[in-house]
């Protein structure tokens, strides 16, 4: 399964915008506090025919594609800063 990241205010939020999407995208669960790791199985020429499908209802939900998110030195994960700098 092929993965990628979004950045979205809810897991719920990114499952309704994957409802009855083409491709087969769905839901994996939380990276970290701010990046939602989802999955697709689709081939090569299925994902560049409905990629531009999935981006428009993510654009109309407020979603943002990421890249994957880098662990920071000491090994975690998120990338929450509670001191807001």
């Amino acid at each position: 399964m092929e993965r990628f990241f979004v950045q979205a205010t809810s897991v719920n939020q990114v499952r309704k915008a994957l409802d009855r999407a083409p491709g087969g995208a769905q839901v994996i669960g939380r990276f970290n506090r701010q990046v939602i790791e989802c999955g697709h199985t689709m081939s090569a020429q299925s994902l560049s025919r409905h990629w531009p499908i999935l981006l428009s209802r993510f654009e109309k939900a407020g979603i943002v594609v990421v890249d994957r998110p880098q662990p920071f030195p000491d090994g975690s994960a998120d990338a929450f800063d509670p001191t807001g700098s």
